[in-house]
Formats: structure tokens, sequence, C-alpha cells
């Protein structure tokens, strides 16, 4: 059953609802990637995470940010604000691994918060944990250099691929932090000089 996580997670979510999720969802697979949402399109779903990780980012003036990523049990706060909305995605989501999602019709999504107290606080929830994702990043911009910036931008890489040595390009990583290649080679050889991350060809370990 597509709602069988659901069910387990998330006990409070009433029969009835997992009923109708069952019937007007769609179970769908992404490799690692893969867009989920593209920026400039129309959401037509409202994804919830079901296994692996996705990151949710922005274009703007042709420079890339990291805003947020989405891990199991979760759903996308930017795509939940399009719910009552036309509007076209300010914003991009990418499988950051192998992923599977539920995908809710925005239509129905609508329906379930009116229809059933127990989705919206669901919602809700994950609306608050992304919300202080989005301070945090904030934070981190206003009050962090761009070296501690680094250094937090792959610790928590590491916490999402469950291994301290990253496959990760200096040019990804430099579009995820809104800066160039360049710095972020700079800043690598300045981190591997205090041992705090080991370059390894095309890898990076982070001791």
């Amino acid at each position: 059953m597509k709602t069988s996580f659901l069910a387990k997670c998330f006990p409070v979510l009433e029969k009835e609802l997992l009923n109708e999720v069952e019937e007007h969802s769609i179970l769908k697979s992404f490799k690692a990637g893969d867009f989920v949402i593209k920026q400039g399109r129309l959401i037509r779903f409202l994804p919830i995470v079901l296994s692996g990780n996705i990151k949710v980012f922005s274009n703007e003036d042709s420079i890339q940010f990291l805003l947020y990523y989405i891990s199991s049990g979760e759903t996308c706060i930017y795509s939940f604000a399009h719910i009552s909305s036309k509007e076209l995605a300010g914003f991009s989501a990418i499988a950051e691994l192998d992923s599977e999602l539920l995908l809710l019709p925005i239509d129905k999504v609508n329906k379930w918060l009116k229809k059933y107290p127990s989705f919206g606080n669901l919602v809700l929830s994950d609306y608050k944990r992304h919300y202080k994702d989005l301070l945090n990043t904030t934070k981190q911009v206003l009050c962090y250099n761009l070296e501690e910036r680094l250094l937090n931008y792959l610790k928590n890489k590491v916490q999402i691929k469950a291994s301290n040595v990253l496959s990760v390009s200096h040019q990804e990583v430099a579009d995820d932090l809104g800066t160039s290649r360049e710095v972020i080679t700079r800043l690598l050889k300045k981190l591997s000089i205090a041992n705090k991350v080991l370059q390894e060809g095309r890898k990076i370990k982070v001791l």
C-alpha cells in the first residue's frame, strides 16, 4: 500500500484520509539528480518523502542558493505555499539521493486540509520545521563568514549521506552556497591545512 509509511509514522491520521490518499496519490521513484520540481513550472502535487532526501534551492539572477533539505516523512513548505495559488514555482527541488516520493494532487490537498485536522497539523508541523531551517540559513548568511558556512554545509552533507567522504564537486558546493568555484577551492585548501577536511581526488573527507 502507498500509505503504509504514513500510517506507521503518523498514527494520528484518520483511516478515511489514508483511504483517500491511497486512491488519489502517486508513488514515484527519483534517481539522485532527478528534478522533482523545476523553477518556473506549475506545481501540481504536494510531495511527501518516503525515503531518500530532496534538496530545495532557488535561482536568482543566475545565482543558485540552497534553501533546505527534505528528508523521510517531510514535505516541502514551498509547495504548500502554492496550494491556493496558480503562481509558477519560484524554486527547484532535486533528489539528493535515490528517493521515493508520495505525490498528493494539489486540488485534493486543499480538500483534505479542511476535512481532516490531523492532515493540517502534519503539514503545519513541517512548515514550522522548514521555517526554522530558513531562519538558520538566513542567520548563516548574515552572521557567519563563508568558511564557517562551508564547514556547516559539509557537515550537513555528511549527515544526509551517512558518510564522511563526499563525492561532491567544488562547483556544486559553490552553487549551493552562492559563490564561485575558485573561492570554494581556496577555502577547502585552508580547511585542509587546518585538518578539518581532506581532499582525496574528487572527493572531500570531513575530519
